[in-house]
């Protein structure tokens, strides 16, 4: 992260499905450009399906790659991670973004 720069903080909510996922990934893509660390807002989050979650894997790909980083902030909307859980891309059930972030498998 450059001296003196605070984290870019993106706002996450709704329902993260295939029709908001090039929005997405245009969203997050901007964050990382304009900072060297970013933080996903995901405690409004109703939603999420593989496409969004695709674009978070990218995301993680692309910052790293760049030098920058990005995680989870907020709490995990039990829904969604139980999920995750269910189709094999989480290890466990967490509620906040943290520990949520080392349990996704791969990330």
């Amino acid at each position: 992260m450059l001296a003196g720069q605070s984290p870019k903080i993106v706002n996450l909510n709704g329902s993260l499905t295939v029709d908001r996922s090039a929005a997405l990934k245009d969203e997050i893509l901007s964050a990382l450009c304009g900072s060297d660390n970013v933080l996903l807002s995901i405690s409004l989050v109703e939603d999420l399906d593989l496409a969004c979650l695709q674009v978070f894997y990218a995301a993680k790909t692309f910052a790293a790659l760049n030098g920058k980083e990005l995680h989870f902030l907020g709490s995990v909307p039990s829904r969604i991670a139980q999920r995750l859980v269910h189709c094999g891309f989480l290890s466990g059930v967490s509620e906040h973004a943290e520990e949520f972030e080392s349990a996704l498998v791969g990330f």
